[in-house]
């Protein structure tokens, strides 16, 4: 394992955040199993809602700050300079709690007002104001994440990605046992005091991992403060910007929702219940193999930022084709999964039909999702984040058009299909323009056609299994979770016996 780790930094960080990842979404789904047998769909839309506006601030305060935090300390750790790595973060900390002070000062004092005409919901006055405070603490979790990133260190992360999941559902369920031995309601204010003592455990993590640190020693920095507060504010400008906008466009998107599906002609109740159910049951199960695309991103845009900067461009080609690669094997895989047994996820898992029939359209997503978000990383690592801004907001605003065009015609299937579209069109764009800078690896039509054809042949022996009298009597849940591994395992047999590519080195 020592040696896997200085050989391939990128390979051990995704492979450290992914495994992290998977324990922390399959404990998520089992809080979220949890939670939908706890509160109302309305409660859990009513939760949803809220979330754009934290969206909002972590793009302003922690996102874009802990990106250059973990380039620049990736520079300065790679000269051997352990001084000006420490004090880089020192500096992103400063910008980020300053800008998270700000933002949670704002939130507090007028949640009222963003209640009630922003999120159009006054009941989410309260939840906002729980909310506002855990927004410093992502500041600081996000940033000492980004030193660990910048120094090819993933443990912390990924420890305190687990720490937060943890902490944040044994809260929920201590808190729901005791307002249920209070007789009290359950509402949705429980589970935003879930995400506030998550990431108070996740700033603890990190922050007593970051003091136990034993320090490298060096002949300390020369160079003034101003010119690491100029570099990481010159870089961390405007990745902000960018992600300020396209988040205020996914929170336009997600305010706007409810209201159309409201001129559609559904109650305000009902409207929140259908977006609780897209939103906190569908998608999630959606995004869940973004466990392993998502780490794979972290890792990755350091990764060819550093291979660029050497010349070695070859190692650009390798790493950016093995990556879209297994990104696109990983969506036609959960794409057939979802195909084959969305329908029977809903009912099973949250006992919810209409759970079901959105996991089954939104199958279609995840090809296009997974390898979206893999290109977007190449690009950026590339230093292209204005052209990764540019087709992001192209496709937001698909999203937006069928949204205030259709939904209000065509109910909630009309997002569905928005999300399809917008997907599809952001990885063509991704992927054209990729063509123009690097050479990938390998014959995308063989690879697509490779994975489809396994996850057909798949379907067809998870299809055989379930016509046996041995898979009659078996309870749903374990019925359902031995033909998905079924499925898998086929799919990974099939892929694995028909591969012809040679091993690219890391």
């Amino acid at each position: 394992m020592k040696k896997t780790r200085q050989k391939s930094p990128l390979l051990f960080g995704t492979l450290l955040l992914t495994a992290s990842g998977i324990i922390a979404r399959i404990a998520g789904f089992f809080y979220r199993i949890f939670l939908s047998h706890k509160i109302s769909t309305e409660a859990m839309g009513l939760y949803q809602l809220v979330y754009p506006v934290y969206g909002i601030c972590f793009s302003l305060c922690c996102g874009a700050v802990q990106t250059a935090v973990s380039r620049f300390v990736a520079a300065e750790y790679r000269k051997k300079d352990e001084g000006d790595s420490r004090r880089y973060l020192v500096c992103g900390l400063s910008l980020a709690l300053s800008l998270a002070a700000a933002a949670a000062f704002i939130i507090y004092r007028f949640a009222p007002f963003l209640a009630e005409c922003v999120l159009l919901e006054p009941r989410a006055e309260h939840l906002l104001r729980i909310l506002s405070f855990s927004v410093p603490l992502s500041a600081v979790h996000a940033c000492i994440c980004g030193y660990y990133y910048g120094i090819s260190k993933a443990q912390i992360p990924a420890a305190a990605q687990l720490v937060e999941q943890l902490v944040r559902i044994l809260t929920v369920v201590a808190v729901i046992h005791v307002a249920e031995t209070s007789g009290k309601e359950i509402t949705a204010v429980y589970a935003v005091v879930g995400h506030l003592a998550g990431e108070a455990g996740a700033l603890f993590t990190s922050l007593l991992a970051f003091s136990l640190r034993p320090r490298r020693k060096d002949g300390g920095s020369s160079r003034p403060a101003r010119l690491l507060w100029g570099g990481l504010f010159a870089m961390a400008l405007p990745l902000m910007g960018n992600r300020l906008i396209l988040s205020v466009l996914q929170s336009l998107e997600a305010i706007m929702i409810p209201g159309c599906l409201k001129t559609y002609g559904l109650s305000a109740a009902d409207a929140l219940g259908t977006y609780g159910v897209l939103t906190g049951m569908a998608l999630p199960f959606i995004l869940f193999p973004t466990a392993i695309t998502g780490s794979l991103s972290v890792m990755l845009l350091p990764h060819i930022a550093a291979a660029q900067s050497g010349g070695a461009f070859d190692r650009v080609n390798a790493s950016a084709g093995f990556s879209i690669r297994y990104s696109l094997y990983i969506g036609i895989l959960f794409a057939g999964l979802f195909l084959r047994f969305g329908e029977r996820i809903g009912p099973v898992v949250f006992g919810n039909q209409l759970a079901g029939s959105f996991l089954t359209v939104l199958a279609w997503l995840c090809p296009f999702l997974y390898v979206s978000g893999t290109a977007g990383s190449v690009i950026n690592g590339l230093g292209d984040t204005k052209t990764t801004f540019f087709h992001s907001a192209a496709s937001l605003a698909v999203r937006l058009l069928f949204v205030v065009l259709l939904i209000p015609r065509m109910g909630i299937r009309a997002y569905l299909y928005g999300l399809l579209a917008s997907e599809l069109i952001l990885t063509f764009l991704h992927l054209f323009f990729l063509r123009k800078k690097i050479e990938l690896p390998f014959s995308p039509v063989y690879e697509l056609l490779r994975p489809a054809a396994s996850a057909l042949l798949s379907m067809g022996i998870s299809s055989a299994w379930e016509s046996l009298p041995l898979h009659e009597g078996l309870p749903a849940f374990l019925d359902l979770a031995v033909s998905g591994i079924l499925f898998a395992v086929c799919f990974l047999f099939f892929l694995f016996v028909t591969r012809r590519e040679k091993r690219i080195s890391q």
